[in-house]
């Protein structure tokens, strides 16, 4: 008979279980979402089950190419290019009923062909 037959499969609890602190949660969530569709989940807030509403937005990188085009073009009209583009957009999930962001996400669209 081995020593290992009387072991339990279990793992020891974890420093957070074993000192009796809560688990630490996560302020983001960790699944990707489809580009410009809603998703049907449960919020990691409020905990209700929601369909995600969507909102593109410009970027804040646009914000930043257009300053610097700004000042490299000395203040003719091309520092509007960055905030025409969609290259510069995002999308921001969130949450109908407690309106928490959920996800902030790249619009995903290449430059014209």
């Amino acid at each position: 008979m081995s020593s290992f037959d009387h072991v339990s499969s279990t793992p020891p609890p974890s420093y957070e279980e074993a000192m009796g602190w809560r688990p630490r949660s996560s302020q983001s969530t960790a699944m990707l979402f489809p580009q410009g569709n809603p998703l049907v989940m449960i919020c990691p807030r409020c905990h209700d089950e929601i369909e995600t509403s969507s909102k593109v937005r410009r970027g804040k990188l646009a914000y930043v190419a257009s300053g610097i085009v700004l000042f490299t073009t000395c203040g003719m009209g091309c520092w509007l290019i960055p905030c025409i583009l969609d290259a510069f957009n995002e999308v921001h999930y969130s949450c109908p009923v407690c309106k928490t962001t959920l996800s902030i996400v790249p619009q995903d669209q290449s430059w014209p062909s």
